[in-house]
């Protein structure tokens, strides 16, 4: 969860955080699995690589998306950026919070 964290903060995550860490997750372990399925003679490193390279497609952005014209990118970099405690209010965070959900979702 932290190098998501951190490339969430970068502005490197196209899918929130707790997302990214399921797909990374699930991605590894289908890959373990498939692969220990298979005889060994018919392991082709391939299969690896190219999930791996899926997978890091499918939650990160090539350049951070805090470049990017809209807010979606920058909402996820400000809510993985703020720390656990600030000056808010406990009201003020929650709203704070929702906010940069709604933003983040691209919608």
């Amino acid at each position: 969860m932290g190098r998501v964290r951190r490339l969430a903060v970068g502005g490197r995550l196209r899918v929130d955080e707790e997302l990214a860490a399921m797909i990374i997750h699930a991605t590894a372990r289908g890959a373990v699995l498939t692969w220990l399925s298979l005889p060994e003679n018919g392991r082709n490193p391939a299969l690896l690589t190219t999930m791996r390279e899926s997978m890091v497609s499918a939650v990160t952005n090539e350049e951070p998306a805090v470049q990017d014209a809209g807010p979606a990118g920058a909402a996820r970099a400000l809510r993985a950026a703020l720390p656990e405690q600030t000056p808010l209010s406990s009201g003020e965070q929650h709203l704070l919070g929702e906010w940069l959900n709604r933003l983040a979702s691209d919608g």
